[in-house]
């Protein structure tokens, strides 16, 4: 189930946290289902702070096969990635659609 930010494009996004360890680049893995639903798809990275003051060299890959791979120091890092999503109807006519599903888990179909 998505939602929609508000904003110039209906866009999507995922996010979480990982870690460098052994100062070898860590893979992150989105759902499968990124690439058939976004495009554009933009990563941005901020390292957590540990109780030392330190500049981390720390960056990302493109997302390709619905991964990205993060490279640079060992840290632990929020991740962020945005995407626009591929094209929807937002404003169905109520005549050329179906109504599914059950309780609060509906969504609509074309005819």
């Amino acid at each position: 189930m998505h939602a929609c930010l508000e904003g110039p494009e209906a866009g999507v996004y995922y996010r979480g946290e990982s870690e460098i360890v052994d100062n070898i680049p860590t893979t992150i893995y989105l759902p499968d289902y990124v690439e058939k639903l976004a495009t554009n798809l933009t990563v941005q990275i901020t390292p957590i702070y540990t109780n030392n003051i330190k500049i981390y060299n720390i960056s990302a890959s493109r997302v390709k096969g619905n991964k990205f791979e993060v490279y640079g120091n060992n840290c632990e890092f929020f991740w962020t990635v945005y995407g626009k999503r591929l094209d929807i109807n937002v404003e169905p006519l109520k005549n050329d659609t179906i109504v599914n599903g059950d309780g609060p888990y509906k969504w609509i179909s074309n005819n």
